[in-house]
């Protein structure tokens, strides 16, 4: 009889050893997939974030002072940025000068489920079109293929949840009127494509505020 009890025993505390052991490797398990996801999350956040900071630090590039060189972002409902469209010049050699134009365009991808709640997912994609300037003027580029038209130029990643660029002020506040706008604030939000529940990551923000250049000289008055 004591010898069954000491077996039985040995066998309890084996198995109360083994299943320590797996709680372990499986905790261990999630924190690699944790930190893999969030990695790769934040590399994408990044890389998204200095493309659109490579766009805006190179916006109104050889334009003339107190000239604007975007139009007023467009929203929708949720305060997300639906359309943003932005220029800079290029003098070739004859002299003449070509208007390079940026557009950003939100689009919906997909609605997932985070922490409990379903959250609608975009991503921006960007065209960009050339067009003569004659007498400071150049044209609207058109929807078809071909010069003189909106080209594709790449898009971000799909699991954006806000995305939003405000025009400020030199006090902080904002404004519509892009003859005021002395700053481009750039605010998004993503969301891992991978979720982990319980959810150890829902979300990472990016918030950027960039000065424009030409510096406005003297600053525009009040209307």
């Amino acid at each position: 009889m004591f010898f069954l009890l000491d077996h039985l025993t040995s066998i309890l505390a084996g198995a109360a050893v083994i299943l320590i052991l797996a709680t372990v490797q499986i905790g261990a398990q999630r924190t690699s997939l944790e930190q893999t996801t969030s990695y790769a999350t934040k590399t994408k956040m990044l890389s998204f974030g200095e493309w659109m900071e490579d766009d805006i630090l190179s916006l109104g590039a050889n334009f003339g002072r107190n000239r604007f060189r975007f139009e007023p972002p467009q929203h929708d409902a949720n305060g997300n940025t639906t359309r943003f469209v932005f220029f800079s010049d290029s003098v070739l050699v004859s002299g003449d000068t070509l208007r390079l134009m940026t557009r950003y365009r939100l689009y919906p991808t997909r609605t997932v489920t985070r922490g409990g709640r379903e959250v609608d997912l975009y991503e921006v994609r960007r065209h960009t079109a050339q067009m003569p300037v004659n007498n400071g003027v150049a044209g609207e580029p058109g929807e078809g293929s071909g010069p003189g038209n909106w080209t594709y130029a790449g898009q971000s990643l799909s699991t954006l949840a806000g995305f939003e660029i405000r025009l400020l002020q030199r006090d902080g506040s904002e404004t519509t009127d892009p003859e005021r706008g002395d700053f481009i604030q750039l605010h998004f939000r993503v969301v891992p494509e991978y979720p982990i529940e319980p959810e150890y990551l829902r979300e990472l923000y990016w918030t950027n505020t960039l000065k424009v250049k030409p510096f406005w000289e003297p600053p525009p008055e009040a209307g």
